[in-house]
């Protein structure tokens, strides 16, 4: 041991050659990486900058020119590199299951129970030349039927001269705050009475038409003449009418917001119904707002008309998650004939509450409160989706002096529902709908209808 130790430092003072010159070497690497740093116009240096400075600009000219592609919640869409076109597809189905439990109805009157593809839409939309834009949608689902497919949208428009926009085409033109309320984002299974009615006489989807409007974060405004719908019957000159519709945004203090909503419809040509003849009517009707059986539970029937007028007041308030609508409306016939003009009303009133906290967002670019987007989606950590409460009155009278000459009975039509929507994540929609359903006609109550319904369904948007 002695030996070792003392033979230890005479062994670690030895000279080793090899190990000299790795650290030479290594000193020598370090010195011409320091004159490499401190020497950047060095030719070869400079040269490989500019070759990789000419690549990365290259690359990235290439990358800027491609077309852009997302998949933003499901949908596909496209831009171009500058922004100038774009296209988006779109698609909404709603698929709808309802039972009617019937009372004492009268022979011709059977709510037929069953299931129905309600709306079956596929289209695409998008701008092009940065200043106009195009929506084209067809629809292969109905009321209460589905259908060999219809032109739900098809518009050009023009948006240069911002907040002004001009619209042609055949699209459902602004006919009030219910009506403008798109599909998909509709509490309820389908509109009030009231709206449906009123929205029916000169507006609607598929209906063609040019449209003026001006939209700004707190108000907006539109007038629309249109004419016949894509999938009305042949006609012999067809309707003509003016649809217009006004909103303001009166209270905005963030999940706070309160709309006001005026709408006006006037009809000054009707329709007519066989060629060279005057001899022109016009009818309301509705639903028991549940399209699986589109059987008219109150209508007026035919009624001799030269013109028709229609208008209606809403207004809606949300405040986090409560929310509650509702409007009141009035329409008139007038006759040609020397008999008195018919005029009829209807409204409705609705509140709802989210259960998880959503709040309904208001879409200022139509004036519109949207359907609920689940702040926790099913499938996140702790994540239910949104889960909403719902609850709605419904009233539309179209009766007119049912007893007298000139009277019409078309019968007095209201309607509890009840019900609960759950989105477990955006673009997905379970809505259950329970309502009850009675209709009187005044001095023909053998004709009253009353009914007792629920239904169920199933969306997809994207």
């Amino acid at each position: 041991m002695a030996a070792a130790w003392l033979a230890g430092p005479s062994f670690a003072q030895t000279p080793n050659p090899r190990l000299d010159r790795l650290e030479q070497q290594l000193r020598d690497v370090q010195q011409q990486l320091a004159q490499i740093r401190h020497k950047p116009d060095d030719a070869a240096l400079a040269d490989l900058r500019r070759s990789t400075a000419a690549q990365h600009a290259d690359l990235e000219k290439r990358l800027a020119a491609r077309p852009r592609v997302g998949l933003d919640n499901g949908r596909l869409s496209f831009a171009s590199a500058d922004g100038d076109f774009t296209l988006s597809l779109r698609g909404l189905i709603q698929y709808d299951t309802g039972y009617f439990a019937q009372g004492k109805n009268p022979p011709n009157v059977d709510l037929n129970s069953g299931t129905n593809f309600r709306r079956a839409q596929i289209g695409f939309f998008g701008t092009a030349w940065r200043d106009w834009s195009y929506n084209f949608t067809y629809d292969f689902g109905g009321r209460g039927v589905e259908k060999r497919g219809f032109v739900y949208i098809g518009y050009l428009e023009y948006d240069g001269l911002k907040p002004f926009g001009f619209r042609i085409g055949a699209f459902p033109p602004p006919a009030g705050l219910d009506d403008a309320t798109p599909g998909a984002d509709l509490v309820f299974l389908e509109r009030s009475a009231s709206a449906d009615t009123a929205g029916n006489i000169a507006g609607a989807p598929g209906r063609e038409g040019a449209s003026i409007f001006v939209q700004g974060e707190r108000y907006f405004l539109s007038a629309s003449l249109t004419g016949k719908r894509s999938i009305d019957a042949a006609t012999f000159d067809a309707q003509q009418a003016i649809v217009t519709r006004a909103a303001w945004l009166a209270l905005d203090r963030g999940d706070v917001k309160w709309v006001l909503d005026a709408g006006f419809t006037r009809v000054f040509k009707v329709a007519d119904t066989a060629p060279n003849t005057s001899a022109n009517s016009f009818s309301l009707s509705s639903e028991a707002e549940l399209t699986v059986d589109s059987s008219k539970t109150v209508d007026t029937g035919a009624v001799d008309a030269k013109s028709v007028t229609a208008w209606g007041l809403e207004t809606a308030l949300n405040d986090g998650p409560w929310h509650v609508q509702g409007g009141y409306f009035h329409y008139q016939i007038a006759r040609r004939l020397a008999l008195p003009d018919p005029d009829f009303s209807g409204w409705y009133a609705f509140a709802t509450w989210s259960l998880t906290g959503e709040s309904h967002v208001y879409d200022p670019g139509v004036a519109i409160f949207r359907g609920l987007r689940p702040a926790h989606p099913l499938g996140t950590p702790g994540g239910w989706g949104a889960l909403e409460l719902k609850a709605r009155y419904s009233n539309l009278d179209l009766e007119y002096q049912p007893l007298l000459a000139g009277g019409v009975a078309g019968g007095k039509q209201n309607i509890w529902t009840a019900g609960v929507n759950w989105f477990p994540v955006p673009g997905l929609r379970f809505a259950l709908d329970y309502s009850n359903i009675q209709v009187v006609h005044t001095g023909a109550r053998g004709n009253d209808i009353s009914a007792n319904a629920i239904a169920l369904r199933s969306q997809i948007a994207l």
